[in-house]
């Protein structure tokens, strides 16, 4: 196993299981059909996201693939938080931001599995959150609607990031993570 910070993977499960922690209030409010923090739950949401992809990327992945690939992954993120702030964004890049976002995130995530940066549980939590983010984010794309089965998607986004975010920050404590 390459030398990696994990101080620093903690800080990006940290990251990650805020942003999975606001999915989920997003998606329990909207069930209550409170939708007033929904935009800015949203950007949050996104924002800790993109911060705990840039956080990985730059301060504890030795892989350079994984490490570009998420790189593209918090860049796409980052740019969704700013689409759901309401900054107008040329018609082309929120296509492009939700793209990289997906597709960043899954090769990020099994580029880190197959190279044995992260292992067992935390690389099989990463590896299915992402892939249900980049349907939910793909879906949108394509414009097509989900309907209950995307919003069952964005719990499993949503948990998933939190279960992600504390199998990160626990690597702290141990040595694989």
């Amino acid at each position: 196993m390459a030398a990696v910070s994990t101080s620093r993977r903690s800080a990006a499960g940290i990251a990650l299981l805020i942003g999975g922690a606001l999915i989920l209030l997003d998606v329990i409010l909207g069930f209550a059909a409170v939708v007033a923090l929904d935009p800015w739950l949203t950007v949050l949401a996104y924002l800790a996201i993109g911060v705990g992809f840039l956080v990985l990327a730059l301060g504890s992945v030795a892989n350079i693939v994984a490490r570009v690939a998420l790189i593209v992954g918090a860049v796409g993120w980052l740019l969704l938080a700013l689409a759901a702030a309401g900054v107008v964004l040329p018609s082309p890049v929120g296509t492009i931001a939700a793209v990289a976002a997906a597709l960043g995130g899954v090769v990020g995530a099994i580029v880190l599995y197959t190279g044995k940066e992260i292992t067992d549980r935390s690389a099989i939590a990463f590896i299915v959150t992402t892939i249900a983010a980049a349907v939910v984010l793909l879906a949108g794309v394509a414009a097509l609607d989900l309907g209950v089965f995307g919003t069952i998607l964005w719990l499993v986004v949503g948990v998933g990031f939190v279960v992600t975010g504390l199998l990160f920050a626990r690597a702290r404590t141990t040595r694989r993570g």
